[in-house]
């Protein structure tokens, strides 16, 4: 079953809301709706809960076309529905919710007026599924434009390398895939650290600063 490794996915964002958490501070997460929303949806909470934050991430983008944010979430949620219902043997209704997810979430990254904070949330997802669900040709196109746009923080370069190194691996481009291994190797502390993880690892310190914090200041 393709969605097994999702389970994996859904596992190491229980560490996410600890870092964001952490970064962002108690009062700030309570004072910000849309910062309670994504971290409902983030930690994995109970299913009533994860609902709840999909309904109010939905409505916010039906209202707000232009809070892609919300889009790109929802559509976070509804790949961690599916392991729920994965998880109950509900595989039809999984793979159902896991193609939805994925949809929402290409909308969100190629909405007119997008950048490239909503390209690199895909990729952050893509580049760790599994090779199965064909995301790889899609992660190593938005890593081309993330790699290419010099408004990205030279600091999120070693996590950029390290999901190219994942979705090499998954197109089956094994040199590539070692190539990229090597070079994350080579970036400083922050690359040497990456290089040891095989799975999807928590935000980094780069990636709360540049891309979650900033976009979840917009209200919902």
């Amino acid at each position: 079953m393709i969605l097994l490794s999702l389970k994996r996915y859904a596992v190491t964002l229980l560490v996410l809301v600890s870092g964001l958490s952490q970064a962002t501070g108690l009062q700030e997460t309570q004072d910000n709706p849309s910062l309670q929303a994504i971290l409902a949806v983030n930690s994995q909470a109970p299913m009533s809960t994860l609902t709840r934050a999909a309904n109010q991430l939905q409505a916010s983008y039906q209202q707000h076309p232009e809070r892609h944010i919300a889009k790109m979430f929802y559509g976070y949620a509804q790949l961690f529905m599916a392991t729920d219902f994965l998880a109950k043997k509900n595989y039809m209704r999984a793979a159902e919710t896991s193609k939805l997810g994925f949809f929402y979430i290409d909308e969100a990254a190629e909405s007119e007026g997008s950048d490239w904070q909503m390209r690199f949330l895909r990729v952050r997802m893509d580049a760790f599924v599994p090779a199965t669900h064909g995301r790889c040709v899609v992660a190593l196109k938005d890593l081309d434009y993330l790699q290419q746009n010099p408004a990205v923080p030279a600091d999120l370069k070693p996590m950029i390398t390290l999901m190219s190194a994942h979705a090499l691996a998954s197109c089956q481009r094994v040199a590539d895939a070692k190539a990229a291994w090597a070079a994350l190797a080579q970036q400083g502390a922050e690359g040497k650290r990456l290089s040891e993880h095989s799975t999807a690892p928590e935000w980094t310190p780069a990636e709360l600063k540049a891309i979650i914090q900033p976009l979840s200041e917009v209200p919902l």
